[in-house]
């Protein structure tokens, strides 16, 4: 399969909480007379499969795509998931009403409850926000599981149990796997997260469902899932560096994906072939990808899929834009960091507040060996 640059059809998901910023925002064609909470930008999911729209791949599915070559649009770094399917899933959450609290499984858990997906580790950007929006992310210190499921199981509200985070937009959140989370209202944010649709739901506000039905929560699977002896949650401090005149904000990283804010400057070079895809995400204008697979213009809020097998590319422009890849993370994050002058706490910090995260194991593993 020659390499080329892949957008793909957008679908949209309906969802109670949903809202309207999709389409008032960022102009989306949402379809009339439904509640839609999320776009799946780009996702191979067994509820989902997304499907190019434009280009000599017109019409083939991502899962297609990717039985015709894996290694060429994988790279080096990433792997399949258990059933053979992309790695990743890229989706944009419009929340006018809260989110459940919540959480997700990591792949251990999940393989052991017989689940159909692997564990779920994510990481928000958010977008914009409309009137008071709050993230809530992480439990408080001292809070018990013996507290929690009591709380629960008399169907107590346990969101005064979590750090509460005002966002205005910009910030962003590295949601581990393991740990409680829910989305405010009037948030507008992007999610790149495992290929994994598993969910946990500890409370939800008593809410209905359109039957009239109160939605289902998941306790027993949500406490065991639960971390209860991590760090203090916070927003992720960026780290930034400039590489060829390109401002680049490391914002994540971790086994399954790094996530980097790019202002390109005019342009941004990459010439990493072999290594790993990167799914590009516009935030602010029209940018211009380039190379030998052609050229591949990006509005605000679109995004597109560069295999790991094209040829040197770049992106030209002025607007920022999400870069999400999956990183080695010694030879990408780390060195890189490090050569910029960045304490190894502040580059694991990274990979969310877990002492034992992959960031702060692959440091803790270099400085022992240097």
């Amino acid at each position: 399969m020659e390499p080329g640059f892949l957008k793909f059809e957008e679908c949209f998901m309906e969802r109670i909480w949903g809202g309207d910023q999709l389409r008032r925002v960022l102009g989306k064609a949402v379809p009339d007379g439904k509640i839609i909470g999320e776009s799946w930008m780009i996702a191979d999911h067994a509820e989902h499969t997304s499907v190019v729209k434009e280009g000599p791949f017109s019409g083939c599915t991502l899962h297609q795509l990717m039985e015709k070559d894996r290694i060429g649009l994988l790279g080096a770094n990433a792997a399949t998931t258990g059933d053979g399917r992309f790695p990743l899933l890229l989706k944009l959450i419009d929340a006018a009403e809260d989110l459940s609290i919540q959480v997700h499984p990591d792949d251990e858990l999940a393989e052991r409850l017989g689940e159909p997906d692997s564990g779920k580790t994510e990481m928000w950007h958010v977008l914009g926000m409309e009137g008071d929006s709050r993230i809530l992310l992480g439990l408080q210190a001292g809070v018990t599981r013996e507290v929690l499921e009591k709380c629960l199981l008399e169907g107590g509200d346990v969101a005064g149990f979590m750090h509460s985070f005002p966002v205005w937009g910009g910030e962003s959140f590295f949601v581990a796997a393991g740990t409680a989370h829910a989305i405010g209202g009037g948030a507008l944010l992007a999610e790149i997260q495992q290929n994994s649709n598993i969910t946990y739901r500890l409370y939800d506000y008593n809410r209905r469902d359109k039957n009239g039905n109160l939605r289902e929560l998941h306790v027993d699977k949500g406490l065991s899932a639960l971390r209860f002896e991590d760090e203090e949650e916070c927003p992720a401090e960026p780290l930034c560096l400039e590489t060829s005149g390109a401002l680049r904000e490391f914002l994540a990283a971790c086994r399954y994906f790094a996530a980097e804010k790019v202002f390109p400057g005019g342009g941004r070079l990459y010439a990493d072939r072999g290594k790993s895809f990167h799914i590009l995400l516009s935030l602010e204008e029209i940018i211009t990808l380039e190379g030998n697979g052609g050229i591949c213009s990006l509005p605000r809020g679109e995004a597109a899929l560069v295999p790991a097998s094209m040829p040197d590319w770049q992106v030209m422009g002025q607007g920022a834009y999400l870069d999400y890849y999956v990183p080695n993370l010694y030879e990408d994050i780390i060195v890189p960091l490090r050569q910029h002058g960045y304490a190894g706490h502040r580059i694991a910090q990274l990979g969310g507040n877990s002492r034992e995260n992959d960031l702060a194991t692959e440091v803790a593993t270099k400085n022992m060996h240097s």
